[in-house]
């Protein structure tokens, strides 16, 4: 039987949190936990608060002060500054971006009450906080584990995802391809942000496949995929990833499709050469946690060779300027984009 959890909030606007009450109903058939709305902040499991203003921030704060026992999400655009152990939901408030969040929360409330008796117990924590660790293999971008991880991992399957009301999407992730009959490209994009224990996904044969998809117009995944990781990524890198690490492109990607960001132009014309996220960083005057995004949609998409620890030293033939004549076509954009 799942737990039932409860959610209280401060500093919503009126809409916000009417959208908030609709996507907690989303929850209900879920196995783990079940949120529910809740007036009374003593009675609440989690707190969510909007620090984007002053009231909201002093209220964190205090609460943090007061190391009261339930867990705080931050309502934030950006989150700057949020004390340590504070979740972070990031507006527009999407339901993708709750579930996991609430998901989050739920790990901590179960370890919390289970404590060091976890181990010993076999009560609704214990079974609760088991099952979200093991959801939580393919852990993500934000410590979740998201379907565009899941896919990720399984890259070379044909898997099909069906959401909670029966919709489905095959996703051919070898062969860079999608089918669909009744999802808009966004309703696929916020299935990719989902968590994974919110959707079924099947493995496919190759016979089953052909069956399902012989009526069914192909769609190229990767506008997809990159669009959906930028989105979610929220500055954090993928697990695998380090900060220190030595990027590089093993091919370019078509930014044409995927949508001609100047930034993205300027990072991938740096990275055909290779350098850490600090090198990027340096030339682009870009925000760490938009070039940490640029590198996760990159490693979605496969974009990335194997990364090394650090930036290899360069020869004094290397650091030669070539002539005009010699340089190769990324040269040729760097020099373009004035980098």
């Amino acid at each position: 039987m799942p737990q039932t959890l409860r959610l209280f909030s401060s500093q919503l606007s009126v809409s916000n949190l009417l959208t908030l009450k609709i996507f907690l109903g989303l929850t209900k058939t879920d196995r783990v936990a079940v949120w529910e709305y809740t007036d009374d902040p003593e009675a609440a499991t989690a707190v969510l608060i909007d620090t984007d203003t002053p009231e909201g921030r002093s209220q964190v704060k205090e609460w943090v002060d007061r190391k009261k026992s339930q867990v705080l999400i931050a309502f934030s655009d950006k989150g700057i500054g949020l004390p340590n152990g504070v979740l972070l939901l990031s507006r527009p408030l999407r339901s993708a971006d709750l579930l996991a969040v609430l998901q989050e929360a739920a790990t901590h409330c179960t370890s919390g009450s289970a404590g060091q008796e976890r181990g010993k117990s076999s009560g609704p924590a214990a079974q609760v906080s088991a099952l979200l660790e093991e959801t939580n293999t393919s852990a993500s971008f934000t410590g979740t584990g998201r379907v565009l991880n899941f896919l990720y991992k399984n890259h070379d399957k044909a898997l099909k995802a069906i959401d909670r009301v029966g919709r489905s999407v095959i996703f051919d992730v070898w062969r860079r391809r999608y089918y669909t009959i009744n999802l808009t490209r966004t309703e696929v994009e916020d299935l990719l942000a989902s968590p994974v224990r919110s959707v079924q996904i099947q493995e496919m044969s190759s016979n089953d496949l052909a069956k399902e998809i012989q009526n069914i117009k192909a769609q190229d995944s990767d506008p997809l995929f990159w669009t959906a990781a930028l989105a979610i990524s929220n500055g954090q890198l993928m697990l695998g990833l380090l900060l220190e690490g030595f990027y590089k492109l093993n091919r370019w990607p078509d930014l044409k499709k995927l949508g001609a960001d100047p930034l993205h132009m300027k990072l991938a014309a740096l990275l055909r050469s290779g350098g850490t996220i600090d090198h990027l960083a340096h030339f682009t005057k870009a925000p760490v946690e938009n070039i940490i995004d640029f590198i996760n949609a990159c490693q979605v998409l496969h974009y990335l060779e194997n990364q090394q620890k650090s930036m290899p030293s360069v020869s004094p033939v290397e650091q030669k300027k070539p002539s005009e004549e010699k340089r190769g076509l990324f040269a040729r954009i760097r020099s373009r984009l004035g980098i």
